[in-house]
């Protein structure tokens, strides 16, 4: 454990802004929602707290432990979990829903970073770089196999722009661009139907407006009816009378769209650029390359996160079940969050030490 000097106040602060704009959107349509979902935030900055209090390193020397429990919770999802719309992503806990793949984000930025520090040939050798991307490999096929395509995307972009700012060679991202296109039909194939049914429907929701592409066409409806102002708290039709489905998770974004407009969005996107300059400005600020790829890999996650949900909400990307982090509904995502950023602050409080 270690004193927090000199603490990012922007790190304390916009956490709890950008939670504030979901809370009050998950609140105008589901009030029961609302009130669960403060607490989980209520905890969440408690364990960020908590975790901006431990050294950085401490997860460098522990991380092998981390990696073997997060695996084993993947697994026993898998074979055990809660099955949902045809996923086995949760543990029922009775209390309270338990995702482990939310975690697998923070464990992913731990091993990857704890393994290219310890051992500063990894992007030269080859034996060290395949051991990595084994490693890495292991929990993106747990997770792909539950099946969750949106923490899939997100583990494996984040792993690549991590592996581009540690400087692996520019080649190697060639060859696995080149891999990809020569495998994309048996990828295609291993796809669930309805997997395969959101990529269709993004090229032409019109396939199937009642279907697969419902979500897609009643998000931007939502989204376009907001105006400039928004139609006010408690007001928007799309997400009041259900016609825009999960509009307090997947679409929590096109929900807030509408109740408070253009202006309203702006002020969300500006919280969230802010949120990530301090992140990207604390792994360039960091003492050592370890807290430098642990920073940086927190960035990527919430960049991520944030692009597809966003796309998804315009219609621009698939939709991949992927959460606005901080404002969609969901205890897991949040706590993760949460705990993401505190290892940022850990990191931004240890660069003068």
């Amino acid at each position: 454990m270690k004193s927090i000097r000199n603490p990012n106040l922007f790190l304390f602060i916009l956490p709890v802004l950008i939670f504030s704009l979901g809370y009050v959107t998950i609140l105008s349509t589901s009030p029961e929602r609302a009130k669960i979902q403060l607490i989980y935030f209520l905890i969440g900055y408690g364990i960020y707290i908590l975790v901006s209090f431990i050294d950085v390193r401490f997860f460098r020397y522990y991380w092998k432990i981390i990696y073997i429990i997060t695996l084993l919770l993947l697994f026993l999802t898998y074979v055990a979990g809660d099955v949902r719309f045809g996923a086995s992503r949760w543990f029922n806990l009775g209390l309270f829903v338990f995702q482990p793949s939310e975690f697998a984000k923070i464990t992913m930025i731990i091993v990857l970073s704890s393994m290219l520090v310890s051992n500063r040939d990894t992007l030269r050798n080859y034996k060290f770089l395949l051991k990595t991307i084994l490693v890495i490999l292991s929990i993106l096929i747990l997770v792909f196999i539950q099946p969750d395509l949106g923490t899939t995307l997100i583990l494996l972009g984040s792993t690549m722009l991590i592996f581009f700012y540690a400087g692996l060679n520019k080649v190697y991202f060639l060859v696995t661009a080149m891999v990809i296109g020569v495998f994309s039909r048996p990828i295609w194939s291993l796809l669930k139907a309805y997997q395969k049914e959101r990529i269709l429907v993004f090229l032409n929701p019109a396939l199937d407006v009642l279907g697969s592409g419902y979500n897609v066409i009643q998000a931007q409806i939502a989204v376009g009816s907001g105006g400039f102002l928004g139609k006010g708290f408690g007001h928007g039709t799309q997400s009041q009378y259900n016609f825009l489905p999960a509009h307090w998770t997947d679409f929590a974004f096109a929900s807030f769209a509408e109740e408070w407009g253009f202006l309203g969005v702006v002020i969300m996107m500006i919280l969230y650029t802010l949120l990530l300059a301090v992140l990207l400005y604390a792994a360039y600020s960091a003492k050592e390359a370890y807290g430098a790829l642990i920073a940086l890999g927190v960035f990527t996650v919430f960049l991520v996160q944030f692009i597809i949900n966003l796309g998804m909400n315009l219609g621009v990307l698939p939709v991949t079940g992927i959460p606005l982090p901080l404002v969609s509904y969901g205890g897991s995502s949040l706590l993760s969050s949460m705990i993401l950023i505190g290892l940022v602050q850990s990191v931004w409080s240890g660069r003068k030490q």
